[in-house]
């Protein structure tokens, strides 16, 4: 049996040559521009962080408006009413919000909605649910069952206004109650309710 021996025509040896020379440089070119490409991304991706980061630093440096809920009575009927006010710069703002909310209104006409010697024990936010931990002195009300419930959408109200917050749990001195004063249920989690607010307050 004869072997066959492929044999290349001396003029067609430089055109191959150069043909796989050229076929080599293309591939080292291609990858050498993928992982200048995949450096040039990583370069650009760190440099985002760093802007992002410095943002969210000046975010945490600036004063912030908050809006917070307090009792209003007009025509014998019972609201809330937002009051904007200016917190300072604060990594927790949910928090800084609930302590002037605690501090009173300003404004004149409108009420306070928990007594002033109340403490925030703890709040987190976690998955859009804010779990607010207050001092036992905040079931010291008497509003009646009315009253109690805008008490408890005011926290609500005022804590949902932040975009990270859909629902609030309200816990006092870090245990679960059923009330604050007897009358409106804190058993479950608590969204805004707007039907409670009079925007359009006048004194």
């Amino acid at each position: 049996m004869k072997k066959f021996k492929l044999s290349l025509k001396p003029e067609w040896k430089l055109p191959l040559l150069a043909f796989a020379c050229g076929v080599a440089l293309t591939v080292l070119v291609g990858t050498y521009g993928f992982f200048s490409q995949r450096a040039a991304l990583r370069q650009v991706q760190s440099e985002l962080a760093i802007i992002q980061a410095e943002t969210a630093g000046l975010a945490e440096n600036a004063p912030r408006k908050v809006a917070l809920y307090f009792i209003a009575d007009e025509e014998g009927q019972s609201l809330l009413v937002p009051e904007v006010r200016t917190i300072g710069p604060t990594t927790e703002p949910e928090k800084a919000a609930l302590r002037e909310l605690i501090k009173g209104p300003e404004t004149v006409g409108l009420q306070p909605v928990l007594p002033p010697k109340t403490t925030v024990r703890n709040l987190e936010i976690e998955s859009g649910l804010a779990v607010v931990d207050l001092s036992q002195e905040a079931v010291r009300i008497d509003r009646g069952s009315w009253g109690e419930a805008l008490v408890v959408w005011s926290l609500v109200n005022t804590l949902t206004k932040f975009p990270e917050v859909e629902a609030v749990r309200i816990l006092i001195e870090g245990q679960p109650v059923e009330t604050l004063a007897g009358h409106f249920d804190l058993s479950r989690p608590l969204r805004r309710n707007e039907q409670a607010i009079r925007d359009n307050w006048t004194r």
